[in-house]
């Protein structure tokens, strides 16, 4: 597990090659995402479950999805507060 900013796990998925993918969940906090290896045992059960806190896969190319999915989560949870 590894806790970031969504601003540094903007710039960890800018540095991903497709072939080595991020894979991010919600964390408590709505400036902070949990960032993974999507490619582990562990993570693709995750996904494959989708699970709740999932956010989505990202690497370098597809960062402006990453972005647009990062603002979504952090405007629900400000709409809820």
């Amino acid at each position: 597990m590894t806790v970031v900013t969504l601003t540094e796990a903007k710039e960890r998925i800018l540095t991903t090659a497709a072939s080595r993918p991020l894979a991010a969940f919600r964390t408590n906090n709505p400036r902070q995402v949990d960032l993974v290896f999507a490619n582990t045992v562990v993570t693709q059960i995750k996904i494959r479950q989708v699970h709740e806190d999932y956010l989505g896969t990202f690497h370098r190319d597809n960062l402006h999805v990453a972005r647009k999915v990062f603002q979504e989560y952090f405007d629900s949870l400000q709409e809820a507060a």
